[in-house]
């Protein structure tokens, strides 16, 4: 045990935990995940090598029973405590979505999952999975499984033959790893950073990082560095951590080189820790018992905090929490993680006692099995009561009219126009553009529907609509980029690549006219204007202006231009409005003057500049009365806060239909 280490653990958990509770001082506060990943490939690599040492062998699995006795109790214990959660505090419309996340967690690739949601535009504003921290313990489980196979296959052959050590390859190894990896995080977190922060790619070289300084430990240790080198390099590498931890924020392009402040940080720390001056300060600060203790518990602390404060957030109905709750959230996991570590974790740790190749890998099954059970156990109760507990399930006690609503709350999220999300073909010559076609598709009369993904969700209508009319529709969107000469914001992003998407669908229109052009977008509440974020009511005249530029731009093509009106923005999620009160589903909704509140003045302000543009509006069909229910008739409308079902869109092709041939009246 070194207490540097252990200091590490402590810190590395303390921001990650204060992070997730929405503590301000700590923007950067995941950098402590980095700080995990350069202490596990240290360690891991240590391990092996003293095996190679010591046998002239790798034993893999012994390795892997170690890790599996390690590591797979306390997560097990989290599997059974999420499916617990999800079944008694969050809404049933999360189920489906969490028994997934659960099982992709088991087998230790929820990161890519999560990789693949980062840019799903409709999963953006979706509430967090009690899993999702599960990702950078499945990045660590995936290096674990392949490094000590690399490790093998470059070491023991040059060993056995005498050509050169066997710490001097892994180093070599891992630094040529690490050094690819490198390269491709700093890439691909400029061009993608949603599916960077999670992908396994973009975070090797962080435990290649640790694993070079595992192989050349002998030779650093042996120089002996003096206790001042030492104590420097301790507080230069504290001080990189925490630096990174205040400055570095969501919109850091990350890992990428951001990353290197941290994870050198991490190995200054590693190198001069076990050199410090025994009786010195910076010793004793590391060997603190509250800090010895926290690095004890830091692996169950990290499992269970983020599923209490995923419970909390749907508890208090507020996303993110309150710091105070947060607060009080992390003050409570800290007994069950002491629980964890006290009761699941330390009866199986200890020395493995050696066994022949054969026995250890019955031992490791067993283990395997053991953990797979825990999760199918998991996955099952959650699938099992959502099949019995949901409307028109054995034991739902819905009225009848809840039992018939389509689509039903629990699934109403993958009720979208899957062609597009399936991937559409790309438009000939673009590079970003592509195209979904519908309706009548043998017709020569051409309707294109441009926009984001409002203009998706309009697409089951229209298509329907042209099937009767004899039109061919032609779907040309991309999520978060509206019909407007604009740089919208996402996330904390400017989306920058709306503006050459726009200019490559106006090039196809106007080279390839079609009979009509209809747009459907959400204004943007926030834009990226001059380097500088410009929000709400601020934007609505730089929204509206960039509408009717990007409308000029379409009617110079010489056809009809017309606009699907705003819809409706909720406050609240409809689907889990719904799924909670089945016995009065007239208490979902809003009013129709405070949904539409966000998205109708700078559509008004645009068609102000722009009267040759044509208003389709059907906020009559969605909002009778100055109300917007949740549920017409027996259709669930909304899929979430602000996009229509599929079932719904269809539902209004006539309507659609009729508006646009009112607004195009040459056409059918």
């Amino acid at each position: 045990m070194r207490a540097d280490i252990q200091a590490l653990r402590a810190l590395a958990v303390l921001l990650v935990l204060l992070w997730h509770a929405g503590f301000a001082g700590l923007s950067g506060g995941y950098v402590g995940v980095d700080v995990f990943l350069v202490v596990s490939g240290f360690l891991m690599t240590q391990i092996l090598l003293a095996e190679i040492a010591e046998q002239g062998r790798l034993d893999l699995p012994r390795f892997y029973l170690r890790r599996a006795r390690r590591l797979l109790p306390a997560a097990g214990a989290t599997v059974l405590g999420v499916a617990l959660l999800t079944l008694t505090l969050l809404p049933i419309t999360r189920w489906r979505e969490v028994a997934g996340d659960i099982a992709a967690s088991a087998v230790y690739v929820v990161n890519w999952r999560l990789a693949e949601r980062s840019v799903d535009y409709l999963a953006a504003d979706a509430p967090p999975s009690p899993m999702q921290h599960f990702w950078s313990l499945a990045v660590e489980e995936q290096f674990y499984l392949l490094w000590p196979v690399l490790l093998g296959l470059a070491v023991m052959t040059a060993v056995r033959r005498g050509r050169g050590s066997a710490a001097g390859r892994a180093a070599a190894l891992a630094l040529v790893v690490g050094a690819l990896s490198l390269a491709w995080s700093a890439w691909l977190s400029q061009v993608d950073p949603g599916r960077a922060y999670f992908v396994t790619t973009t975070r090797v070289w962080e435990l290649a990082l640790g694993a070079a300084l595992g192989a050349l430990w002998p030779r650093w240790a042996a120089a002996r560095p003096g206790p001042r080198l030492a104590t420097a390099l301790v507080l230069t590498g504290l001080a990189a951590i925490l630096l990174s931890a205040v400055v570095l924020d969501t919109a850091t392009a990350f890992p990428g080189t951001a990353a290197l402040t941290p994870t050198l940080g991490a190995v200054a720390v590693l190198l001069g820790g076990p050199f410090v001056r025994p009786a010195g300060v910076v010793h004793g600060a590391l060997a603190l018992r509250p800090v010895q203790w926290l690095g004890d518990i830091s692996y169950s602390l990290y499992l269970w905090h983020w599923p209490l404060l995923v419970a909390a957030a749907a508890v208090v109905g507020s996303d993110p929490l309150p710091w105070g709750t947060g607060a009080l959230v992390l003050a409570l996991t800290l007994p069950v993680a002491w629980l964890s570590y006290r009761y699941v974790e330390m009866p199986f740790r200890g020395r493995l006692s050696p066994a022949p190749l054969r026995e250890s890998a019955r031992r490791l099954a067993r283990w395997v099995l053991g953990y797979a059970l825990a999760c199918v156990a998991g996955v099952g109760a959650v699938l099992v009561a959502l099949a019995t507990l949901a409307p028109g399930g054995l034991l739902s006690t819905a009225p009848p009219q809840a039992q018939q609503i389509r689509p039903a709350p629990e699934v109403a999220r993958q009720d979208v126009y899957t062609p597009f999300y399936d991937g559409c073909d790309p438009l000939p010559g673009a590079r970003l553009a592509t195209v979904c076609v519908g309706g009548d598709t043998t017709s020569d009369t051409r309707v294109v529907l441009l926009g984001d993904s409002h203009a998706v969700m309009w697409m089951p209508a229209l298509a329907a609509a042209g099937e009767r009319r004899g039109w061919r529709v032609e779907l040309m969107a991309r999520p978060s980029c509206p019909v407007a000469d604009v740089i919208p914001m996402l996330g904390d992003d400017p989306k920058e690549d709306c503006s050459p998407w726009l200019a490559e669908v106006t090039e196809a229109v106007t080279q390839d006219p079609p009979a009509a052009v209809v747009t459907a977008q959400v204004p943007i509440p926030r834009l990226w204007v001059e380097g500088e974020v410009v929000r709400s009511a601020d934007g609505h005249e730089l929204m509206a202006q960039g509408l009717a530029r990007a409308w000029d731009g379409l009617r110079a093509a010489g056809v009809p231009v017309a606009t699907i009106g705003p819809t409706p923005r909720f406050e609240d999620d409809p689907p889990t409005c719904v799924a909670e009160h089945l016995e009065d589903l007239g208490a979902c909704g809003q009013a129709l003057t405070s949904a539409l509140a966000p998205t109708a003045p700078p559509v008004r302000m645009a068609l102000d500049q722009a009267p040759q543009v044509e208003l389709v509006d059907l906020v009559d069909e969605l909002c009778p009365q100055g109300w917007c229910p949740a549920v017409q008739g027996s259709t669930l409308v909304w899929t979430d806060d602000n996009h229509l079902s599929r079932t719904r869109s269809r539902e209004l092709a006539g309507p659609l239909g009729k508006a646009l041939a009112e607004v195009l009246p040459d056409r059918r």
